[in-house]
């Protein structure tokens, strides 16, 4: 037990250097000392000594009602002898969500001796089904040894994007090697941001009521001026709220604002902000941005880019995180550009707002760690 707990304040402790040594990251200053605390970090479990062998019987559900995604452990068979000199395996079964590797997000079974052990568990999570069709799940098993390291006896990744709930049933899956240990992928998890979107084409956009189309902003394809006339049809996006947003001021917590633009046009007067919301990590927004003069063949050449920002007094807004929805071709109007590049979730989000006109579509969507382009 002792050296769980080393390994759940190792777990804290990482994460609060991540946390204060972004800034100082960039300069350099703090590389030694971030180095150092990865290496006591790989220091609670060796990832090459033992040959990862076996299997994980698994039975997973989940509660459309509730929320709850179930993970019931049954048994391993034929596991990797975690201990040479004792002949011995002492089990346990460890998940997570990725890519959320937080503590939060972990799960662990108790310990059970014999390399065909009978776990009989149930590792829960609450997690909303749009939300979860974004994650996958991670199951390691670990040999834990009192007085020394834990050793990786294998793991199993299970994607839920296209994951069948209907019929849950039991099933083996072959342990695998860890392929490359990357410690810092706590980086690049920035937290989640929910999002309503809905296009109202121009023959619906005519029934609104004129208090409703106050305060959009058209859509300009060149230099042309703000119409004060609405024209074509509406893009409404309705920014909900974000979770577990980096936390970058002393106590713990955020001051964080939404901002959008519908690319190519990145001007300041088609820009949408939403208000700030003080101190927290899990803001919670509940605005609308309307985007005016989107006409149905402009839907796969323009791109929703939503950024989260951090408020400063003084100094330049901190980056949060980002999202970005669109057809992902990577090209706008005939032309190649690095921005129309969603996929997975942000992608499917856009496709089931652009083939049913009218219908709001709600979405919860990872927050990229930067704007770059992403692979296509």
């Amino acid at each position: 037990d002792s050296l769980e707990e080393t390994e759940e304040s190792i777990d804290a402790f990482v994460s609060s250097q991540l946390s204060t040594n972004t800034h100082s990251l960039a300069s350099g200053l703090s590389t030694t000392s971030l180095n150092s605390t990865m290496s006591v970090y790989s220091e609670t479990g060796d990832y090459g000594n033992v040959k990862v062998s076996g299997e994980i019987l698994l039975h997973i559900s989940y509660c459309y009602k509730t929320g709850g995604l179930y993970i019931f452990i049954k048994n391993c068979r034929n596991l990797a002898i975690g201990d040479e000199k004792k002949q011995r395996t002492d089990a346990y079964v460890k998940s997570y969500l990725l890519p959320d590797k937080s503590r939060n997000n972990k799960r662990k079974t108790k310990i059970r001796t014999g390399t065909n052990p009978e776990f009989n568990e149930t590792l829960k999570y609450t997690i909303s089904h749009t939300q979860l069709e974004t994650r996958t799940l991670q199951l390691s098993v670990w040999h834990y040894d009192r007085f020394g390291r834990n050793s990786f006896l294998g793991e199993v990744e299970i994607p839920f994007d296209s994951w069948n709930f209907e019929n849950p049933t039991d099933e083996w899956f072959v342990l695998q090697p860890k392929v490359e240990f990357a410690p810092d992928i706590g980086l690049q998890y920035k937290g989640e941001l929910t999002v309503v979107l809905r296009y109202i084409p121009p023959e619906e956009n005519l029934m609104l009521p004129p208090e409703q189309l106050q305060g959009n902003k058209t859509f300009k394809k060149g230099k042309k001026k703000e119409s004060p006339v609405i024209s074509g049809g509406i893009l409404e996006v309705f920014i909900k709220e974000a979770k577990n947003l980096t936390a970058v001021k002393s106590g713990g917590t955020s001051d964080s604002f939404v901002k959008g633009y519908l690319l190519p046009d990145d001007s300041k007067a088609t820009k949408h902000k939403t208000l700030v919301i003080k101190k927290s990590v899990n803001p919670q927004w509940n605005h609308t941005f309307m985007f005016s003069g989107i006409h149905p063949q402009d839907i796969k050449n323009v791109c929703l880019e939503l950024t989260i920002w951090d408020k400063e007094a003084f100094s330049s807004n901190i980056f949060l995180g980002g999202v970005r929805l669109n057809s992902g071709s990577g090209v706008s109007h005939g032309k190649n550009v690095d921005w129309m590049d969603s996929q997975g979730e942000e992608q499917r989000l856009w496709q089931r707002m652009a083939n049913n006109p009218g219908t709001p579509f709600e979405g919860v969507l990872m927050l990229r760690s930067s704007m770059g382009k992403c692979r296509l």
